[in-house]
């Protein structure tokens, strides 16, 4: 994971309290076994939702480019399909 995203300038028109929510997630998943890193990214939504906050398409699309520049293609495509199943279950709980 790229460690130094919340550095990355394309972020400074992300509302700051989205920011302070992503350094919260990302402090946790860093120190989370693998078991536990899906239920961490139900928790952020969660938090969001409480907050009265949501990513935009493009919100979600940038955090995704800037967290996955620096994998490998095999850890961008395990990362790609959690980003496909949370989008799933996103809809799901929506529908």
């Amino acid at each position: 994971m790229n460690q130094t995203w919340n550095s990355d300038p394309r972020l400074r028109r992300m509302d700051p309290r989205k920011l302070q929510l992503l350094d919260q997630f990302f402090a946790q998943l860093s120190n989370a076994p693998s078991s536990q890193k899906l239920p961490l990214f139900l928790e952020l939504n969660r938090k969001l939702s409480a907050s009265g906050l949501a990513f935009s398409p493009e919100e979600r699309s940038l955090l995704f480019t800037i967290l996955t520049e620096n994998m490998s293609p095999g850890e961008r495509k395990q990362a790609e399909l959690i980003r496909d199943l949370a989008a799933r279950l996103s809809k799901n709980a929506h529908s």
